[in-house]
């Protein structure tokens, strides 16, 4: 195996297309976005090479501005890193190739930084649960539905009240429809903004989060949903999308408009319409608010939020996703 920084957008795009694990948030157009000048991240790039074939790629960035200032992240909860063709993520070696390219991927990039990383979904071990690289070990819970279940099952799945809210939404008139329109962006974001001000909590700047809407929905990588009552759109889903991978990535709604259920119909219109297009999974991300600095691994019984419990209302499987995090060297 041999590595190399330079990035080839054609040998990414090539461990993209053999990588049944690759998502939206492992593609060059994501990073693209975190280092457009609007963002202004740094890309860190890796690819290996076997016998100078593409096999598996290691992608983060350095923040450059913002909240996490100074911080680097690789992989999210939509999938980690290193991102491996299918031929050597299933080998019975895949774990030991893995961490050989996150050594490699360490030494050039990490040293003396402090850095999130998410391991691939299907590694059992990985070299940062070592003492001497000073990490911080977390229990990051997602929330995944199975698209693939029949229509009857998903439906079940929702229970007495959910399916309840949805038929109640349906009565009270709410509708939904995918949009590209700016002007619903503009209400979903003052509602956005809105709430997690209210929270004390942290949020993405309008510019950067435009760009996301306006890059992604013209190049195919998202779908930004509204619920409607009559012509009032009262709340809001901005999925992203790729190799038949769904994410629901932000949202938000009209506090005025709750009673009417939008949420849930919105939801349960959007399971089923990626499933009517052979989309397999759904990952409806986090269940908790989650604190770099925490020193203990996360409790899987630790407390779910409100909008966690929300996401298990909808019938999702709980995955307790590992990260490694280190705050000093």
């Amino acid at each position: 195996m041999n590595y190399s920084t330079t990035v080839d957008r054609d040998a990414w795009r090539d461990v993209l297309e053999h990588a049944g694990l690759a998502n939206v948030f492992h593609t060059p157009e994501y990073f693209d976005l975190q280092t457009s000048e609007v963002v202004g991240h740094r890309l860190l790039y890796m690819c290996c090479y076997d016998q100078g074939r593409p096999i598996g790629i290691i992608a983060g960035y350095q923040n450059m501005s913002g909240y996490h200032q100074g911080f680097i992240e690789v992989g999210t909860k939509s999938g980690g890193y290193p991102l491996l063709i299918d031929e050597y993520d299933q080998r019975s070696d895949a774990d030991h190739i893995k961490n050989a390219f996150i050594e490699q991927f360490a030494q050039h990039y990490l040293a003396g930084r402090q850095f999130l990383f998410y391991p691939c979904f299907h590694m059992q071990t990985c070299v940062f649960g070592k003492p001497d690289w000073n990490c911080i070990t977390q229990l990051d819970s997602a929330a995944f539905i199975d698209l693939g279940q029949d229509e009857d099952v998903l439906w079940k799945n929702l229970r007495d009240k959910g399916r309840n809210m949805v038929r109640s939404g349906r009565r009270k008139g709410v509708r939904t429809r995918i949009t590209s329109e700016l002007r619903y962006f503009d209400r979903f974001y003052k509602h956005y903004k809105s709430l997690r001000t209210r929270l004390n909590t942290k949020y993405i700047g309008y510019d950067e989060l435009r760009l996301k809407f306006e890059t992604f929905t013209r190049q195919g990588l998202a779908d930004f949903w509204v619920a409607f009552l009559d012509d009032t759109p009262i709340a809001f889903n901005f999925m992203w999308t790729y190799n038949r991978h769904v994410n629901y990535v932000y949202n938000s709604s009209h506090p005025d408009y709750l009673k009417y259920s939008p949420n849930n119909v919105l939801q349960w219109d959007i399971m089923t319409y990626y499933k009517e297009r052979a989309y397999t999974l759904y990952n409806l991300w986090g269940l908790r608010n989650m604190n770099l600095s925490e020193k203990d691994a996360l409790r899987p019984d630790r407390d779910i939020e409100g909008y966690g419990k929300f996401k298990l209302s909808l019938g999702a499987e709980v995955r307790d996703l590992v990260r490694y995090v280190r705050l000093r060297e």
